[in-house]
């Protein structure tokens, strides 16, 4: 509760943000690392979420040595927020085995969706990202699909939020269209602000 308020008085001190961020994905995840984390989420990724797919209670990690695919997250579609323009890209980068961080940028795709507002999202399957600099893209769009390049370490979607590229400064982040799990078990709004352990789903997508 302390970091969400501290976040959303960072955000509130923040140039407004104009572009309405939609969840990159379909179906029920869960928030495996929020903002300011004091884990790797700090510094350059203060203001990022990493995102697995939702799975019941008790369900317990593969083990080291386990295929990608034995991950839930794995070859999962990752899509657009917003309408927008790829200003970088790269899909040359391999996934690398479970566990196992590497020192490579990895796959990952950035958006320009309105000046000084940039979509980031990291960790992206080997041969999913098919985008190159300056293709157009609409909310909803498959831009890649979920991998473990770069330093992931396991199969996770990071997003970021960006106020420039170069260089890289990120800002907060708000997302918008999507419901989450109250402690009564039941579905609630979003309040933009996805933290550490909450559930999340998608409303139903416009363009």
């Amino acid at each position: 509760m302390i970091r969400l308020l501290a976040t959303m008085i960072v955000a509130a001190a923040a140039p407004p943000q104009v572009t309405r961020l939609s969840p990159p994905f379909d179906g029920i995840w869960g928030v495996l690392q929020g903002f300011a984390s004091a884990e790797t989420h700090v510094g350059y990724a203060a203001f990022a979420l990493d995102f697995v797919p939702a799975q019941p209670k008790g369900t317990r990690a593969p083990p080291s040595g386990a295929p990608l695919t034995a991950f839930a997250c794995y070859g999962r579609p990752v899509l657009a927020p917003a309408d927008g323009t790829v200003v970088r890209a790269n899909g040359d980068a391999r996934d690398w085995p479970a566990y196992q961080k590497g020192s490579d940028p990895g796959n990952y795709v950035i958006i320009q969706h309105a000046p000084g507002e940039y979509s980031e999202f990291r960790h992206l399957a080997a041969d999913s990202v098919k985008l190159g600099t300056g293709a157009r893209v609409r909310r909803g769009d498959v831009i890649g699909r979920c991998g473990n390049s770069g330093n992931a370490g396991m199969p996770h979607l990071h997003i970021g939020f960006l106020s420039a590229i170069d260089p890289i400064q990120t800002r907060p982040m708000r997302l918008s269209g999507y419901e989450r799990v109250g402690p009564d078990a039941a579905w609630h709004p979003g309040d933009g602000f996805p933290g550490k352990g909450d559930i999340l789903r998608p409303l139903a997508r416009d363009h």
